[in-house]
This record gives C-alpha cells, sequence and structure tokens, in this order.
C-alpha cells in the first residue's frame, strides 16, 4: 500500500509523523514545494520503518500533480490555504482516480468540492473532505452523538484556538480569507448570512486549560455539511473564538483591509499584495505571543429526542489544534485502507466515516483529552 502526503507544513507534517509511526503503508512520499522543511522533519520520524520518498513538485503544474498521483492507493492534501488549492488538487485526484483526504476547512471551497461529486463518482474514487479537527473530529462528534438519538433536532459545534497555535503562513492566509467577513449558519432550516466574530455570541464551557469563552459564529462548513446529512435538524451552527479573544478582531480588520483593498501597498519602497502583507502581519503577531497557552478545544452538543424524551449529548475535547488538524487526516487514510471509511463521491466525515473506530483511534493517539456526556434538555 501506498500512501502520498502533499505538504508539509505543520498540518502535514504531524499527518506524516502519524503515517510513519502507526500507518499500514509500505510506501509514504511527501510531495511538497520546499524540500528544506522535510529534511527537518526526517530525523524526528520514529516508529516502524517504511520506505519515506521525497518529491518536490509545484502544485499549479496539474500535469506533474496528475502523473504523480496515479500511483497511489490513498492521498491526503494538507497544502494551504483551501481557498487556492482545494479544488485544484481535488480536480487532479480524479483525473488521477486516487483516493483522497482533506483538511478544508473554507465553506466557500465546500460548496465547490460538492460539484465534484459526480465526477468523482464516474472515476470510483472517494474524496473526504474537512477531515482535520474543525470540521473532522467535530463532525465525528456530531455523527457519534445522533447515533444515540432517535431523531436530532439541534445541532451545535464550537471551537477554541490559541493565537499561539496558528500553524505557518499559509493558515494565516486562510484564516484572512475565511474568517474575517461573511459566514453562514443554518436557522429554522434555512441557511442564513451572519457577520464573522460578531454575531451570535455565546458563553461555552470547554475542557481544561480553556474553560469558559464566548464563541461567535465563523465561516466554516459544519452547517453546510451537517444540515444536509441530519435532515430533521433545524439549527446548526459553528461558533469560534481565539485565545486571546484580540485575535478575532485583528482577523477582521486585517480581512477588511484585504477586500476594500484595490491594488498593492508601497513597504519601504517596494510595492506588496494586500494579502500578501496582511498574512505575514498576522503571522508576526501570532509568533510573537508569550505565555499563551498553546492548547485550543472542540465542543459539540446535540439535541433531539430519545425514546420519548429529550436530551442533549456533548462530546467536548481539548489539545492542540494544529497537530489535531493533521492527524485526523492520517487516521482516516488509515481506515480507508481498513476498510473503515466507505463510499464514492465527495463526502464529509459525517457521511462515510466509522466514527466508534475514528474515536477509538483518536484517543489511543492521545492527540487531546476526550468527555462525553448526556443531560435532559
Amino acid at each position: 500500500m501506498k500512501v502520498l502526503v502533499l505538504g508539509c507544513g505543520e498540518m502535514g507534517a504531524s499527518a506524516i509523523e502519524d503515517l510513519y509511526k502507526h500507518g499500514k503503508f509500505k510506501d509514504l512520499t511527501i510531495a511538497t514545494r520546499s524540500i528544506k522543511k522535510v529534511k527537518k522533519l526526517l530525523p524526528k520520524l520514529k516508529g516502524r520503518q517504511i520506505n519515506v520518498s521525497i518529491h518536490q513538485i509545484d502544485i499549479e503544474d496539474r500535469k506533474k500533480l496528475v502523473s504523480l498521483m496515479h500511483s497511489y492507493d490513498v492521498a491526503i492534501n494538507c497544502v494551504g490555504p483551501n481557498y487556492k488549492y482545494e479544488v485544484k488538487i481535488a480536480e487532479a485526484a480524479i483525473e488521477a482516480k486516487v483516493n483522497l483526504i482533506d483538511i478544508n476547512d473554507d465553506y466557500e471551497t465546500t460548496y465547490k468540492m460538492l460539484e465534484l461529486d459526480d465526477r468523482a463518482k464516474d472515476a470510483g474514487i472517494i474524496i473526504v473532505m474537512g477531515l482535520g479537527a474543525s470540521p473532522g473530529i467535530n463532525n465525528v462528534f456530531a455523527k457519534a452523538a445522533s447515533d444515540q438519538l432517535d431523531t436530532v433536532d439541534e445541532i451545535h459545534t464550537a471551537w477554541v484556538m490559541s493565537g499561539a497555535d496558528s500553524g505557518g503562513l499559509a493558515l494565516s492566509y486562510h484564516l484572512l480569507y475565511s474568517l474575517s467577513g461573511k459566514a453562514l449558519t443554518y436557522q429554522n432550516k434555512k441557511m442564513i448570512e451572519v457577520e464573522s466574530f460578531v454575531d451570535g455570541k455565546e458563553r461555552k464551557e470547554f475542557l481544561e486549560p480553556i474553560g469558559p469563552m464566548d464563541v461567535f459564529h465563523v465561516g466554516h462548513p459544519e452547517p453546510i455539511t451537517l444540515s444536509r446529512v441530519f435532515k430533521t435538524a433545524k439549527i446548526v451552527d459553528d461558533k469560534a473564538t481565539f485565545h486571546p479573544p484580540f485575535i478575532n478582531d485583528l482577523i477582521r480588520n486585517l480581512g477588511k483591509m484585504v477586500r476594500d483593498s484595490s491594488g498593492p501597498i508601497r513597504v519601504k519602497g517596494n510595492l506588496i499584495d494586500h494579502m500578501d502583507f496582511a498574512a505575514a502581519y498576522f503571522y508576526k503577531i501570532c509568533k510573537s505571543l508569550k505565555k499563551i497557552p498553546k492548547e485550543g478545544a472542540l465542543r459539540v452538543d446535540v439535541k433531539g429526542w430519545r425514546n420519548g424524551e429529550c436530551k442533549i449529548i456533548t462530546y467536548t475535547s481539548s489539545g492542540m489544534i494544529t497537530s489535531g488538524t493533521g492527524t485526523p487526516a492520517s487516521i482516516g487514510a488509515q481506515m480507508f485502507i481498513d476498510g473503515y471509511i466507505k463510499g464514492k463521491g465527495v463526502l464529509a466525515p459525517e457521511e462515510c466515516v466509522h466514527w466508534q473506530e475514528f474515536i477509538k483511534t483518536m484517543v489511543s493517539r492521545e492527540i487531546g483529552r476526550l468527555d462525553i456526556k448526556m443531560r435532559d434538555a
């Protein structure tokens, strides 16, 4: 069995380390633009011995990408930002007829990915989109909770991310693009538009070391995919915040600057694209944060009916969001090989992932603490 990992940033590195230590693959190929990053990672790989090869590639070169992908059993896409590369890589996977796991968390891109469903089915492959932390772990928790209920009325997902654990520069581009303006939430069985980090303020309790935090609607895919799968649900939302909270405002303000820009800006005599400047500035601020815990947290509340009684089932976990994003993608690739992920086409985790096996494996990896509760609504 052969697995291909596209990208070797912080999340790609987490996937690679997990594949090397736990994977069921004979061959692991790391394809990236920066060979330097891979060479730094290789000495850290510990565990079972498998064949590791490195391939330098420009993702924009469609012909070479398809040629590379076609000989693998499954590929994992950890290239960012999602809005720029997600669909291109998925289209290449379809052409190469290779199964794909990705960590997409951009809601606009999610709609574009769903449009590829028929093409993926025709190619005989599965594309699992959004198998990271949020979406990903959150979606699997929602599926787990829903299977313990007779009917589902509401699904509420939420997450907290540390500014000090903000990943690489590609993630900065993504955050400013996806979380700085409008978002979608599902209310009364209709998708409505809201403002990220402004609307829907709500106090939620997260596992330590996070505790209580104010969260807001954000531009994430969970309301889109979960409302498609759990058709009895009247409300599906995804809310979030950064720690410290001023990061929320920084994302909104820098994102607005980029959207309002009409051309490059001059910095020290050089013309620089607004997004390039904003992403670099945001990344620098996050890297400068001191004494800020790097842990993040996830929470899923599913409300519904069980044996004639209204219940709320809550899954909460805490840990590092960056490693908690790359590792689930690796787990997904391994579960696919073992037959725990089934289907064809473009599917969200709640549609195709065997939740019992996923949660058991996630707990065994010790990538986060987990708590499960059921209470009367």
